[in-house]
């Protein structure tokens, strides 16, 4: 709709102070319109002619899950209707600075809440940084302006998984919310290094066509690739979004197609990469639906001693100088081949913090174990690994850990990852059950585990507590599986706003 296109705003507003005329500008979400906002918008309309209300489209509303409730053109058209609004219009981007500089209004407005409120996701940060480039004015309202997310939160519980707001409703939120931030905040500058396996994965979307007459099998027709750089360069990449100081150690084959994807990711993160010339990096092709962005089937090229000789001892070398340097070892072993026990050994001894991943899958035929490895500070593996370590798929999963596999693993900490079921942990000898934040639309739960365990492994290191551990490990994975493959990180910006929420 024409009407609530930007460009047709600033035009208005444009002609409107050429006459004289003051601007004001109002932005939000305005899922649900209350008694709050008309209050809001009354004393703002008495202190400029025209005020101008812009909203967040929908897909940059980073306020949980089936949000908005309100699609945008519904928002603008209750607004279009309010007699204090004179103009509405749809901001496309994640913050208002789009629809502050093209507007251009005389006074930016914002409620009384936002005046000293913690700006984590830097939006309003940004927002006043272009009012002041405008030379405008941002004045904050006396109106009470109650959440509309609150209200929504409150009377709708589908917004979030009912098992995890009937849990959380026991708890201190706010508090909840400001040890996330201390602890995320006191993450950020540890030095960590991230070693493991490289993986590339290539997404080939089709189109499903049929099961040809003769044969059975799906037949489909290739319409595009996308090659993402996964295994640890996925969770350094995640990571990074909440930390200043990630490293990995890795060793690579010679692959033609992502030497410029290697080149960029190295300039972003400081990167030891060992190559081997004449050998390949663990490939994962998957076929994937276009239709419904579902994975039709996978096809693997493995090289599972694909660490030569020479390379190794040059791993050797790196690692017996440089571990110590670093607060935080996380080994993420996919198990194809690159960690091996002279590795391993010198992370055991050298490491300040070691934390272990070792994944049990397909590709590695169920034989990549995590009693493989005698001792750490620090393990997460999901729910299945852990039954195919102990054999046993009987006993709940806390008798597993505290009885079983803590003796086989040395280890005093424990995450397990349990999916749409939550978290389970064992930690300084208390056991926590934690549900899930559950995501509505999973697109893809490759390297979901993988956030979880960076992140939590360096929250863990700083003795973090459980409760707000397993809180923000099952939010970053939630948020996860709403990316196809590897194709973006998680936005820091998106999780900040979503844990507020939750936490509300």
């Amino acid at each position: 709709m024409k009407k609530y296109n930007l460009e047709n705003l600033a035009f208005i507003s444009q002609k409107l102070r050429k006459k004289g005329k003051k601007i004001g500008l109002c932005h939000g979400v305005f899922d649900i319109i209350h008694t709050g906002h008309l209050s809001h918008f009354e004393e703002v309309k008495r202190q400029c002619d025209y005020l101008f209300v812009t909203i967040t489209e929908d897909k940059f509303v980073n306020k949980g899950p089936h949000r908005p409730v309100n699609n945008h053109y519904f928002r603008a058209k209750i607004l279009e209707s309010l007699r204090q609004v004179d103009y509405v219009g749809i901001n496309f981007s994640l913050d208002a600075t789009q629809s502050i500089k093209k507007i251009k209004p005389d006074f930016y407005f914002k409620g009384k809440d936002y005046k000293g409120k913690k700006d984590f996701t830097e939006r309003l940060y940004k927002e006043i940084k272009e009012v002041k480039k405008i030379n405008s004015k941002i004045i904050y309202t006396d109106s009470p302006l109650k959440s509309s997310t609150e209200i929504i939160n409150k009377s709708f519980s589908y917004i979030f998984d009912s098992k995890l707001t009937q849990f959380l409703e026991k708890k201190n939120k706010k508090q909840l919310l400001s040890k996330s931030l201390e602890s995320l905040k006191e993450i950020q500058n540890k030095k960590v290094l991230i070693i493991g396996d490289s993986i590339i994965d290539q997404y080939n979307l089709v189109q499903a066509l049929n099961k040809p007459i003769k044969e059975s099998i799906l037949a489909t027709k290739y319409l595009k690739k996308d090659i993402f750089l996964g295994g640890v360069f996925a969770a350094a990449t995640n990571l990074a979004e909440f930390n200043k100081n990630v490293s990995i150690c890795t060793v690579m084959g010679n692959d033609k197609d992502t030497k410029e994807q290697v080149k960029k990711f190295q300039k972003k993160i400081k990167s030891k990469i060992f190559f081997e010339k004449n050998k390949i990096t663990t490939r994962k092709t998957r076929l994937v639906d276009s239709a419904y962005k579902k994975k039709i089937s996978e096809v693997y090229y493995m090289d599972d001693n694909l660490l030569g000789r020479q390379n190794k001892k040059k791993v050797i070398s790196y690692l017996r100088n440089e571990v110590k340097k670093f607060d935080v070892v996380i080994l993420i072993d996919y198990g194809h081949g690159f960690i091996d026990q002279d590795i391993y050994s010198i992370l055991k001894k050298k490491s300040k913090y070691l934390a272990i991943n070792c994944q049990t899958n397909s590709a590695n035929l169920g034989f990549n174990l995590i009693t493989k490895y005698s001792a750490c500070d620090y393990v997460c593996i999901d729910e299945p690994e852990l039954r195919l370590a102990a054999s046993n798929n009987v006993q709940d999963i806390e008798t597993i850990v505290t009885k079983k596999i803590i003796k086989q693993v040395k280890c005093k900490n424990f995450t397990i990852t349990r999916g749409r079921k939550g978290s389970f942990s064992y930690f300084k000898n208390k056991t926590l059950y934690t549900p899930a934040v559950i995501s509505d639309k999973v697109i893809d739960t490759i390297g979901a585990g993988d956030v979880f365990l960076v992140i939590s492994s360096l929250l863990y290191s700083v003795k973090a507590e459980q409760l707000v551990t397993n809180i923000i490990g099952n939010l970053a994975g939630a948020l996860k599986v709403d990316i196809l493959g590897h194709s973006k990180s998680i936005s820091k910006s998106n999780f900040y706003a979503v844990l507020n929420h939750l936490l509300k």
